[in-house]
């Protein structure tokens, strides 16, 4: 009974072993199905289903409803449920350095989600975008105040969070002061050779163009010209200094940005001298002659396109095993999935654990000549030294064994899209291009590269936690073939933290015009990478004098590759028969 019961923990184990555990978003896969097709009602039954708002997905089940019903335009409840998350976000930060080390000892999707920073930012972001919605719609001039103050509310809240965030991590300059140091950039050189490839501190979610530009909007929208002002420099310096270049956005925006923040300075008043100078410095002559022609009206229409949803973040496993001859833990990956996927997980494993330097390949050369290389950089070995009695002591090389155990940690796919370019058409009339304002994939993808290492140390030091407290307690029962049981299923559970906000797009892109006041006829067309049309949207806009019209539209994109849904293979822009429709948010 023994033996059966051994062969099959075996088995199990092999099979999560490779498999990997569920993650996040394909619990949720039906609900985003549902959103892809304009289906919210059926989208908030499965999501219901999926998660618990009294459980430790409590933050996310307020985020997805928040943009589900954004999206079906059910504003007031969008709200609602995005309050409850602003409130949860903030009661949960404030306890998190507590429970860190107890969360540090479980299965991290077992704990409580307590959310990212970009999350944070998107709360008071879609919060200020529905008030901006409903005053829009508003036929009293009080409740459209009352809207755009609540509006402005929201915008003030994101600014402390941004604020708040640019005093913890620096700014955009002091990264550049830094680099100038010689010293800086002599070990900056001599990291590389140690595999550190990653440049962390370009890295850092530290501030938010994009959000920055929509606050100069909305308050330009209420007439508070010199908070507008402040917005739109404060983004313009912002996508200049850095923003741009980290986030991979389109260099435009930071003209954009100057040109509506001169604008400011001459309808204040106030700036004259100064703003010559600013459009001398900042706007090209294009640029400077819009500034006497942008209308008399005052008419503007700006078009908000969201673009698809943001990619599922997955999880990969390795093999950690101690040799006790060299006194070193090798970590090496553990390819699963498709093709695709595995090659994935190995570029994932080489950009960031793989053993890039030197020194590393040239024993690999020494040993196996260029297999050995390939093996050196397809491989981690960290070699513990003089500390190796200190992790005896601990029993991390008995907890290891022979065998090693299963260590896994997060990772993302390349975002797989043919989307490239939008336009803007009024009244049938080509008028602009959309920018590139913001990559939330870029955001995500930055910080999941920023803390894979501590994502590595965790993993690996709760995979040799449980396996210890796992072979011990196999041990007491069955000697040595218990402990082996124990071990493997305790290496049967590991998981990753693969939970976020996935009904966010993976983009964000602006066009703006000046429009002379009455009704327009609005196309939006997405085009792919060889110029055929991913997505057409048309809607008539009454726009007054003097208003900023803000139109916001969802393009679903159906050429982004994601994760294998239920009975749903993953599709190729050339293999997608009909572009989709965009869905209106």
């Amino acid at each position: 009974m023994f033996q059966r019961a051994l062969r099959f923990g075996v088995a199990l184990t092999s099979l999560l072993y490779l498999a990997g555990c569920a993650t996040y978003g394909e619990g949720m896969n039906k609900t985003l199905q549902q959103v892809e097709k304009g289906s919210y009602q059926k989208a908030n039954k499965s999501l219901e289903s999926t998660l618990n708002p009294k459980g430790d997905d409590g933050l996310l089940y307020h985020l997805e409803f928040g943009t589900i019903h954004h999206l079906a335009g059910n504003y007031k409840k969008s709200n609602r449920h995005l309050e409850k998350a602003h409130s949860l976000a903030d009661e949960l930060r404030s306890k998190q350095a507590s429970d860190y080390l107890a969360a540090a000892m479980v299965n991290p999707r077992e704990t409580t989600y307590m959310g990212s920073d970009v999350e944070r930012v998107y709360i008071n972001y879609y919060k200020s975008l529905n008030y901006l919605m409903m005053a829009q719609l508003a036929e009293e001039e009080q409740v459209r105040d009352k809207h755009m103050e609540s509006a402005r509310v929201e915008i003030r809240r994101l600014d402390n969070t941004l604020s708040s965030m640019s005093f913890e991590k620096g700014n955009y300059k002091e990264v550049k002061d830094k680099e100038k140091e010689t010293f800086a950039k002599l070990m900056d050189l001599f990291k590389k050779f140690q595999g550190n490839w990653l440049d962390e501190d370009w890295l850092v979610y530290r501030e938010d163009a994009y959000a920055r530009y929509m606050a100069g909007v909305l308050y330009e929208k209420s007439g508070d010209f010199d908070d507008a002002r402040i917005a739109y420099q404060k983004a313009a310096e912002l996508y200049g200094e850095g923003y741009t270049k980290q986030y991979e956005l389109d260099s435009g925006m930071a003209e954009r940005a100057w040109f509506d923040t001169i604008r400011m300075m001459r309808r204040g008043g106030g700036w004259e001298g100064e703003w010559q100078r600013f459009a001398e410095d900042h706007l090209s002559q294009q640029w400077r002659d819009r500034l006497d022609s942008y209308g008399d009206s005052g008419a503007q229409l700006m078009v908000v396109q969201h673009m698809g949803m943001i990619p599922q973040r997955k999880e990969m496993n390795l093999h950690l095993t101690a040799n006790a001859e060299t006194q070193s833990l090798e970590l090496r990956p553990v390819l699963g999935g498709t093709e695709q996927q595995k090659e994935d997980q190995m570029s994932w494993f080489f950009l960031l654990y793989g053993d890039k330097g030197v020194m590393s390949m040239l024993d690999g050369f020494q040993e196996n000549g260029l297999a050995g290389v390939h093996d050196s950089v397809t491989s981690k070995t960290v070699s513990l030294g003089p500390a190796w009695t200190i992790a005896e002591n601990l029993r991390i090389p008995q907890a290891i064994g022979n065998e090693g155990i299963r260590v896994t940690v997060p990772y993302y796919s390349p975002l797989r899209t043919a989307a490239n370019g939008s336009r803007l058409k009024v009244n049938g009339e080509r008028v602009t291009e959309f920018k590139q304002a913001e990559s939330l994939y870029q955001l995500v993808l930055q910080e999941q590269l920023l803390n894979a290492g501590s994502d590595l140390n965790g993993a690996m030091a709760r995979a040799t936690f449980k396996n210890t407290v796992a072979a011990e307690a196999g041990g007491a029962l069955g000697g040595g073939m218990g402990r082996l049981l124990a071990k493997l299923v305790a290496s049967g559970s590991s998981a990753a933290e693969t939970r976020n906000w996935l009904t966010l797009p993976y983009g964000i892109r602006v066009a703006r015009v000046s429009v002379e006041p009455g009704e327009h006829t609005v196309d939006i067309t997405s085009l792919t990478n060889n110029g055929n049309q991913l997505a057409h949207k048309q809607r008539t806009v009454e726009v007054d004098k003097g208003e900023i019209k803000v139109v916001v539209e969802r393009t679903m994109d159906p050429s982004q590759q994601r994760p294998h849904r239920e009975g749903q293979e993953m599709k190729t822009a050339s293999q997608e028969s009909a572009p989709a429709q965009a869905m209106t948010e």
